[in-house]
């Protein structure tokens, strides 16, 4: 079915915006309430809390992809996702030491984690039913970002303890703004089971989420270390962080805007290769910069990183994948473009970034990680046609 004029669903931004207003707070700012709670930055324990979310998603994740898929509507499972995570992240202030906060975090990371994917997949398949582009709708996400933290790096300024109470309140909008999204059944309920395992048995689906890994592990990297690494240089003021997530997120709006017909024109693994050239820059850039300015102009960058790897796999996933596994194959991105790759990319990150005695030393590995992506995969994904799921390869079951 194609778009009709003046049809597009614009109101689906909404939940977007808000969910990713909300990830640029806890993902951006947690570390720094870590440190705010007297857990240093170079600790142990600081290292197992930031592990501890990708870590309980890769169990997580696949779970409610199931859960999704075999519900009488996915947006049942999306509510709980998001009342459990605001419950836990209000009971995250409580005194109750290290064990308390680890418990705590597993535990939001178990709902929280999912609700991304699990958007995705209810906003894809509508958005391919009325024949819409993703990519103006996924655009609003990066606009809840970049202001969010544009607005709310001052006020966090010597303030890191509101980092859970300015959460809950994000949590609680998205709560109410997912009431916007169509009512999606899941697919599998009431017929025969297909295996997650089909989603791997869809053409070139092996290779692209082995280049996914690649990249996400170096991004996990980052978004783990980043804020750290940035406030310890001369100017990373907090103000100045919160102008560098804004950067990233402005520099995201050219690709989305454009990003169905890139996706048609080049395909996902095209698309991906690039973003390795890409990230391998920025985080050379990253590494070498002695202070915070350099790391400003290299978020410039951003634009062709992350976002371009996962709008394009979720398209591709989403256009290539049984209807039957439409939650699951979006889980299945998140755990290996979240879960899997940000557990090696924070705790192997942590043991580079103490072996070469601070972060830019990981920042330089992320960089030959992201090059040595891009010799291996160029010339494999170069040789094929664009893999843009117009000719819908279908596993063989």
């Amino acid at each position: 079915m194609t778009q009709r004029h003046g049809q597009y669903p614009w109101a689906y931004g909404l939940p977007i915006a808000v969910y990713y207003a909300a990830l640029g707070i806890f993902q951006g700012y947690n570390a720094k309430y870590y440190q705010a709670l007297g857990i240093a930055a170079d600790s142990t324990q600081m290292m197992l809390l930031m592990v501890s979310l990708p870590l309980v998603a890769l169990a997580a994740q696949p779970l409610w992809g199931i859960i999704g898929d075999r519900m009488r509507h996915r947006n049942t499972s999306l509510a709980i996702m998001i009342v459990a995570s605001a419950v836990l992240v209000a009971l995250l202030p409580a005194r109750g030491g290290f064990g308390w906060m680890m418990a705590l975090s597993c535990l939001f990371a178990a709902f929280f984690t999912p609700i991304q994917p699990m958007m995705d997949s209810i906003v894809l398949e509508d958005m391919h039913r009325l024949g819409a582009p993703f990519g103006p709708v996924r655009l609003m996400g990066s606009v809840g970002y970049a202001l969010t933290n544009l607005l709310l790096a001052g006020l966090f300024e010597g303030r890191f303890h509101l980092v859970p109470w300015a959460t809950l309140i994000a949590l609680a909008a998205l709560y109410l703004s997912v009431l916007v999204l169509p009512r999606l059944r899941g697919h599998q309920r009431g017929r025969v089971r297909v295996p997650v395992s089909s989603i791997l048995k869809v053409p070139h689906m092996v290779p692209l989420l082995g280049l996914v890994i690649a990249l996400q592990l170096a991004m996990g990297y980052f978004y783990s270390y980043y804020t750290l690494h940035f406030t310890s240089l001369p100017g990373g003021t907090s103000g100045q962080l919160g102008l560098s997530y804004f950067i990233s997120a402005v520099c995201e709006l050219p690709f989305l805007l454009y990003s169905h017909r890139l996706y048609r024109r080049f395909g996902v693994g095209r698309l991906m290769v690039l973003s390795a050239a890409l990230l391998a820059i920025r985080f050379l850039i990253t590494g070498l910069a002695t202070d915070a300015t350099w790391l400003l102009l290299s978020q410039v960058l951003h634009g062709g990183g992350f976002i371009v790897i996962t709008v394009a796999m979720a398209m591709y996933i989403n256009d290539t994948v049984p209807d039957e596994l439409k939650s699951g194959g979006q889980m299945l991105l998140a755990v290996v473009g979240y879960g899997l790759a940000r557990v090696f990319g924070t705790f192997c990150g942590g043991f580079i970034s103490r072996w070469t005695g601070g972060t830019a030393g990981g920042f330089l590995a992320m960089a030959g990680l992201c090059l040595a992506a891009f010799a291996l995969a160029a010339p494999y994904f170069f040789k094929h046609g664009p893999l843009n799921g117009i000719k819908r390869p279908q596993p063989e079951l």
